[in-house]
């Protein structure tokens, strides 16, 4: 029982390889400026803000840097103590 679904195979020419390929690179140009975009929406800095919203994110800012720091003292204190010899 032969398959009615088999063909011959599609014959590939040079225009469509050159067709195909044109498709490809517009493609990667195209994910190259979506990449590029959303980098420089990722990255870019922060637009200042004024008044109260300003100070207030200056003072969350303090405060962030202080627990983090304050954290890594403890942390190192904490090391510290396990290579230390304990005296009695």
């Amino acid at each position: 029982m032969a398959n009615e679904n088999t063909s011959q195979p599609a014959v590939i020419t040079l225009e469509m390889i050159a067709q195909l390929k044109k498709e490809k690179l517009n493609e990667i140009q195209q994910s190259r400026q979506n990449m590029s975009q959303t980098i420089h929406e990722l990255f870019a800095p922060v637009e200042q803000q004024g008044g109260v919203e300003g100070i207030m994110h200056h003072v969350h800012t303090g405060m962030a840097v202080f627990d983090g720091v304050r954290t890594g003292i403890k942390i190192m204190r904490k090391i510290r103590g396990y290579f230390r010899k304990k005296k009695k």
